[in-house]
């Protein structure tokens, strides 16, 4: 097996060569085993007679990157803070070469280099704040004693991807050089500065200590640019070891750092968006679906699309039939199209000669039976005429994916909610045309699963769950009240009068339910400002007792209604991964960042409270608990592990 971290020696310099990011285990970064490597090829390369420089570099793809950061800070021995305090305190100088994207591990230990030279294709980014954390290991704190807590920020909280001379200029390196010359300028630079023994090109590693009191005031002024957030306490942490990082001798301040790091880590915020991002990554493929032998798609059909669909399909070559139920809607779609295009190429975005191909691959009908050879037909009919229609017009080996209404024998179903779409097929023959579909949504600009209706059945669990709460004894508006403040975008009964009784009424039924009798009563109602004494009325009718619960036990009702609904869907295969329904919770009910998603807070709950919790809501009339909570307390498993 070929060695993480490879030392050469070259003229009293040393090369110290990471395995690149195309050459190691993808995402692994600096986990446990490079930092091993790494710490033996710094030792390898002190103890190496006549040193006088290092020089520090990676192989193709660039500087090894995690997918999760909090992987490259892990207390796993060697640490990396102790490898960053060995490169900051070499008694020789030390150049990195900068390439590839520089994040987490990365930039904490080139921040610890003395001269930091990047390729011109180099980026910078620093991702931990939006994870609710923060560049540990020195990255903060070494960062701006270097530049300044001004130019830190704009790099820590931003979330932004820097490219090399941007980056240049806010002090994350120190020059950018050619893939030719870059090598050379490293190995000369070094023993210069070696023979010399003065600075010469290397930047100061405290540069931003020479006036505090001048980098504490743009620090002040750069914070009020970030105001702290509730649901995320990592920019307020930041800025508060920008603060120490500026205050303190170096090892407070790294101290300060490491307290800091571990609060944040330790969070519960911390753990909900590091398993939204991990579900994130995890969207390139498609769980339960043959991925091989599927023919590509160049052309396709889309009946009531929207401008920026179009638009970007066009972009990746597509050719692109278009159609509306009402034909007085082209001629607007159309010149909306044009427009955006026109715009794109006024401003440099959309070259001519490419907008004029676009546009030549743009094909309109004129009705629903007048499409031509397409490989897959995307549609929203707006009646059971036009899809059959439709369904005549399919040319032979098309696929036809219905949007909005249930997919018959031989079609695919599109479930949309922001940008994210769950798709599926009717049938389990035509499971292998999912990659086809999913590839024409991700060149639209949309995030895609594989799982049956799943918006559709998590908003139907959100409303049924709240129905209940209300017949055993919550008041619409307090159930509403509860979820807004732990952080859903919007309560229930609030969703409900958005969308109107007809149309609510309709999307229960598709998900599968029935409006309980709350919902009903409001319907009739036309809204929960009159609702108290039909609601009394009813509970009495139905001889119910009233209870009152507090904010938290609806909150806790609501969430186990909705891992019921995920834990059925991973149990039937109507869903293959716990972190898609979060992200769909996430994207249709507005379920908070923060608090993951319904199957993430299952596992904070525990399968047995969860069981115990959900068996007494079946004596409400809950759906049964699903089995799978059983297989998970048999096998003493967290479903992140079952489904990992």
């Amino acid at each position: 097996m070929a060695r993480r971290v490879n030392v050469q020696r070259r003229e009293g310099v040393a090369l110290v060569t990471l395995e690149g990011a195309d050459e190691g285990p993808k995402g692994a970064g600096f986990d446990q085993p490079m930092r091993l490597a790494l710490e033996a090829a710094l030792t390898e390369a002190l103890e190496t007679p006549g040193l006088q420089a290092i020089v520090l570099r990676a192989g193709p793809g660039g500087w090894p990157r995690a997918n999760d950061p909090a992987e490259d800070y892990s207390d796993d021995k060697p640490a990396l803070g102790p490898l960053c305090t060995r490169l900051a305190q070499a008694e020789v100088p030390v150049v990195a070469v900068l390439s590839g994207l520089i994040l987490g591990g990365a930039l904490a230990l080139t921040q610890a280099a003395g001269l930091r030279l990047a390729l011109a294709s180099t980026r910078f980014q620093a991702p931990e704040a939006a994870l609710n954390l923060l560049p540990a290991a020195g990255g903060t704190v070494r960062l701006v004693r270097r530049v300044g807590g001004a130019a830190a920020l704009k790099v820590l909280l931003s979330g932004r991807v820097f490219g090399a001379e941007e980056a240049m200029a806010l002090g994350l390196c120190d020059a950018v050089a050619s893939e030719g010359t870059i090598e050379t300028t490293a190995l000369t630079e070094a023993l210069q500065v070696a023979a010399l023994g003065a600075e010469g090109p290397f930047s100061r590693r405290e540069g931003a200590l020479s006036d505090p009191g001048g980098a504490l005031d743009a620090l002040a002024a750069a914070r009020g640019r970030f105001p702290p957030r509730a649901d995320l306490p990592a920019p307020t942490r930041i800025a508060q070891v920008a603060e120490a990082a500026l205050l303190l001798p170096l090892p407070a301040a790294l101290e300060f750092e490491a307290v800091a790091y571990a609060d944040l880590a330790g969070s519960e915020t911390a753990a909900a968006l590091r398993s939204l991002a991990r579900a994130n990554l995890a969207l390139q493929g498609l769980p339960g679906v043959p991925g091989e032998g599927i023919a590509p798609v160049s052309r396709v059909a889309l009946w009531n699309p929207s401008a920026g669909r179009v638009i970007a399909l066009l972009r990746r070559g597509l050719a692109v039939q278009i159609g509306t139920s009402d034909p007085a809607r082209l001629p607007p779609l159309l010149t909306e199209i044009a427009r955006a295009q026109e715009q794109a190429a006024a401003e440099g975005r959309l070259d001519p000669a490419r907008r004029e191909a676009d546009w030549a691959r743009l094909e309109p009908v004129s009705g629903a039976d007048a499409f031509g050879p397409t490989d897959l037909m995307i549609a929203a009919p707006a009646t059971a005429e036009e899809r059959e229609l439709l369904r005549r017009s399919l040319s032979s080996g098309a696929v036809l994916a219905l949007s909005g209404t249930a997919p018959g024998p031989g079609e695919l179903g599109i479930d949309r909610s922001q940008r994210l779409a769950a798709i599926w097929a009717a049938t389990p023959g035509q499971t292998a045309d999912l990659p086809r579909l999913a590839a024409v949504l991700r060149a639209g600009g949309m995030r895609v699963i594989h799982a049956t209706a799943l918006a559709l059945r998590l908003e139907a669990a959100y409303l049924m769950a709240a129905d209940r709460t209300v017949l055993a004894g919550a008041a619409p508006q307090a159930v509403d009240a509860a979820l807004t403040r732990w952080g859903f975008a919007e309560g229930p009964f609030a969703r409900f009068e958005r969308l109107g009784a007809d149309l609510a009424g309709t999307r229960l039924l598709a998900a599968g339910r029935k409006p309980g009798p709350v919902l009903a009563t409001l319907a009739v109602l036309g809204g929960m400002a009159q609702a108290a004494e039909p609601l009394a009325a009813l509970r009495a009718e139905a001889g119910i007792a009233p209870r009152s619960f507090s904010e938290a036990e609806i909150v806790a009702r609501i969430l186990a209604e909705l891992a019921a609904l995920g834990l059925a869907a991973l149990e039937t295969r109507k869903a293959f991964r716990p972190g898609d329904i979060d992200l769909m919770a996430g994207a249709e009910l507005g379920f908070p960042a923060h608090r993951g998603g319904p199957m993430f807070q299952a596992d904070r709950i525990g399968p047995l409270a969860l069981r115990k919790r959900l068996r007494a809501l079946e004596a409400e009339g809950a759906p049964p608990t699903p089995a799978l909570l059983d297989v998970l307390i048999r096998d003493g498993q967290s479903l992140a592990e079952r489904f990992a």
